[in-house]
């Protein structure tokens, strides 16, 4: 495979409740069980990349502490290269999630190390950036260092992946410098101002969005599938009729799954459907990176399903 994955972005440690409801308010309530693991969009989409057999560097923060030392070694297990990957003093990201009995999760995350990235991260990463490297970029990171990071990739010739979530504000002129846009039908609600409930809306509201975009534009919508739009082009795959375990790092998984894509030179609709399975694989066991398919997975999986 020619070229590389660039991951910018974030790197939490995570803690995972699983639980048959959520406590309401002024209640503790008595949890299953919990685990410990390696997470952060930014370190999930790294993971994945590199266990498709994508060359994968991560650029991000983490704390002095032991959790960032736990996240280093999460990244080095998968084979991802930490070179731009910085140690700063006080503690390193953190997410608390709350996962349901049907596979939902709820969560919420400390910014921790993961805001000390400045646009001297972005300078130091330069000699990575080039006409065959996949940049990926999600908005867990000071939005100042997302913008110089576009604009950077942008004169360098990459094609930029902007995971765009968590949701937040920023510029349109950013937004237009990516190949590729990506998020979940809430942020889709957020970006558009329309309400995404269901195929039928997505679609129209995809297609208004990727006008005036320029680029493609990729609303994923849960166990409804995902749409992709790119010019007049709609494309639609629903999703695999998996038992969901637990969906922490499915959308992770799916963009992972759009850089082997792009990467491989692959139709949109092909890039589509194997960026679904990566999530369908993803949602079957806990955790973000433990649970994430390499390729030989993936295409068996494909495979099975094409029969």
């Amino acid at each position: 495979m020619e070229g590389k994955a660039v991951v910018i972005g974030s790197l939490n440690y995570d803690i995972i409740l699983k639980t048959d409801r959520m406590p309401y308010k002024g209640e503790t309530h008595q949890a299953k069980s919990a685990e410990f693991c390696c997470g952060g969009k930014g370190g999930n989409q790294a993971v994945q990349c590199a266990r498709l057999g994508i060359k994968t560097y991560m650029a991000g923060n983490v704390g002095m502490d032991v959790n960032g030392l736990k996240l280093l070694e999460g990244l080095q297990k998968y084979g991802v290269d930490t070179e731009f990957v910085k140690r700063r003093n006080g503690s390193s990201g953190m997410g608390v999630v709350h996962t349901l009995p049907d596979g939902s999760v709820y969560a919420s995350i400390t910014r921790g190390a993961n805001y000390s990235m400045g646009t001297e991260d972005i300078d130091g990463i330069g000699c990575l950036l080039d006409e065959h490297t996949v940049v990926i970029l999600q908005m867990e990171i000071p939005e100042e260092v997302i913008r110089y990071a576009i604009e950077t990739a942008a004169k360098a010739g990459c094609t930029i992946l902007f995971n765009m979530a968590p949701a937040a504000k920023i510029h349109k002129r950013y937004m237009k410098l990516c190949g590729y846009l990506i998020m979940n039908e809430v942020e889709a609600e957020f970006y558009t101002g329309e309400a995404i409930d269901s195929v039928e809306k997505a679609e129209e509201a995809l297609k208004r969005f990727a006008g005036e975009m320029g680029n493609v534009c990729i609303f994923t919508l849960g166990s409804l599938g995902a749409v992709a739009c790119k010019g007049e082009r709609l494309c639609y795959k629903g999703s695999y009729p998996v038992a969901a375990v637990e969906t922490t790092g499915a959308g992770d998984s799916f963009v992972g799954g759009l850089a082997y894509g792009i990467l491989n030179h692959m139709e949109l609709e092909d890039m589509l459907d194997l960026a679904t399975c990566c999530s369908a694989l993803t949602v079957q066991d806990t955790g973000a990176q433990d649970s994430m398919p390499d390729i030989g997975q993936v295409l068996d999986f494909r495979n099975k399903w094409l029969k």
